[in-house]
């Protein structure tokens, strides 16, 4: 399991650095003005309805079905991921039409407080990006099978690959005055990376090519899957019910909220996605197999390294999110303006993001298990609570309060999570105690540090040094924390 988390986030930490490229000419063309405001906007019409339909169908349900009955009962297998394919791409290829065709109602719908030049370029965009939804959906149902048979390339090689093709479409598009082109980098780059996809598959003989849609095998599968997804419709409806409040709330804010709020969560993301993401995935398939006292011990023990990782990085993001903002963005057409909408959102999505991988983590331990409706409740209380903090507090606070939401939420879940799974050995629990105690004091001397070293690259990098000090001193200064490293480092078994 550590050899295969090590390729995903390696993998992932390609795809971060694309896509910090890609983010940052982004900025560096079109700041927090109308086209990064579009791009965002109709990229998340895209992409929403495609998670509701898919995401957690595809990966939460699909792998760990699959992967048990790939040895159990192989026919079944093959019969449950050939009707799922069809299925699936055929939606695709439904909603895709569906995109296109009332691409100008759902921007005014849910972008109600872009203006007309943001709103007419959006709808162009989705146009556009709505091509890509079939190939996009097919990549995902092939990802899901290799991730079912332990072969992790196709979502570790998928980042990377989506952030080239998008970065390069958005220098197309800026060099030749024509902001729309930037969404064929989605298409173009989903409809190769279905062909490269079928062809690995292939090769490694993981592609279940021979026919085998008996009516009554594919019957029988697709009655244990909906068993497992009736919760997770239910759930996605919630979750992308929330991605789009939030954005018609964002857009409401005032011109480059949008893209401001994105920028922000481009830096709590890329942590996320090396970091939990990875450990998520990889849950999805070793965990199916575990009985629950094995189960709560494992991922207690994961879930503290975890927090040994993010529980710094968000409180040093939370503090000095503004100095990285300024050294990532702070050049062409992203203006101090910019960098003031951006640097708010980052203090509570920076804040929060321990909290928010510490729950992905969890929420997938629960999906392996086929506790899909211990789930649902869990991310339903996390919704509400990020609703209510948008809904009451953007007037007063701006995109402060989308962060904070952000931050509220997920905490939520990560509690009601880990009462659901059990206290394990109590690692984490006495982990997390120790992590949250010594936070308030380095929030202390990275202020006064600010203080006295100023902004800027030389303030960022003192920053850096006194963050990696305090934390070693914290870690080192607990045996059990020295343990738990050494342990998950492969060194010596802690117990």
């Amino acid at each position: 399991m550590r050899r295969d988390w090590a390729r995903l986030s390696a993998g992932g930490a390609v795809g971060k650095g694309i896509g910090a490229a890609r983010e940052i000419l982004l900025a560096r063309f079109f700041g927090t003005g109308a086209v990064a405001d579009a791009y965002r906007g109709s990229l998340t019409l895209t992409l929403s309805p495609v998670h509701l339909l898919t995401t957690k169908a595809v990966q939460n349900c699909f792998v760990p079905l699959y992967a048990r009955y790939a040895s159990s009962n192989p026919a079944k297998g093959r019969a449950l991921f050939q009707s799922l394919l069809l299925f699936f791409v055929a939606l695709g290829l439904l909603l895709a039409g569906a995109l296109a065709l009332f691409a100008g109602p759902l921007v005014e719908f849910v972008l109600r407080g872009f203006d007309p030049e943001r709103s007419l370029l959006a709808e162009r965009m989705l146009r556009i990006f709505a091509a890509g939804v079939p190939f996009y959906i097919y990549c995902s149902v092939l990802g899901a099978l290799g991730a079912a048979q332990k072969d992790f390339l196709i979502p570790s090689l998928r980042p990377g690959l989506q952030n080239l093709g998008m970065t390069a479409l958005i220098v197309v598009a800026a060099r030749r005055g024509e902001p729309a082109l930037a969404a064929y980098g989605f298409t173009a780059t989903y409809a190769a990376l279905a062909l490269w996809a079928t062809a690995h598959l292939a090769r490694r003989g993981l592609l279940p090519l021979r026919p085998a849609l008996d009516r009554e095998l594919a019957r029988e599968a697709w009655a244990r899957l909906w068993v497992l997804l009736r919760p997770l419709v239910v759930l996605s409806l919630l979750v992308e019910a929330n991605i789009l409040i939030e954005r018609n709330i964002t857009s409401r804010i005032g011109p480059g909220s949008v893209a401001g709020v994105d920028y922000a969560r481009f830096l709590t993301e890329s942590v996320h996605f090396l970091l939990a993401v990875p450990l998520g995935l990889l849950g999805l398939a070793y965990f199916a197999d575990l009985g629950d006292r094995e189960t709560s011990e494992r991922a207690d023990r994961m879930v503290a390294l975890l927090l040994l990782a993010t529980v710094p990085i968000s409180v040093f993001l939370a503090i000095n999110g503004r100095d990285v903002l300024s050294i990532l963005y702070l050049r062409g057409k992203f203006d101090e303006h910019s960098l003031a909408i951006t640097g708010r959102a980052l203090i509570g999505l920076g804040a929060g993001l321990w909290a928010f991988s510490a729950s992905h983590v969890l929420q997938r331990v629960l999906n392996a298990r086929l506790r899909n409706g211990e789930v649902l409740r869990g991310e339903a209380l996390s919704v509400a609570l990020n609703v209510a903090c948008n809904v009451l507090l953007y007037r007063s606070l701006g995109v402060l309060a989308i962060g904070i939401g952000a931050a509220v939420g997920p905490l939520a879940s990560f509690l009601y999570y880990l009462r659901r799974i059990g206290p394990g050995d109590g690692t984490l629990r006495r982990t997390a105690l120790h992590l949250l105690a010594a936070a308030p004091f380095y929030a202390f001397l990275s202020l006064a540090a600010g203080r006295l070293a100023g902004g800027g690259a030389i303030g960022l990098a003192t920053q850096c040094v006194l963050a990696a000090g305090f934390w070693a001193a914290v870690f080192s200064a607990r045996a059990e924390t020295r343990g738990l490293i050494l342990e998950k480092a492969g060194r010596r078994d802690h117990r």
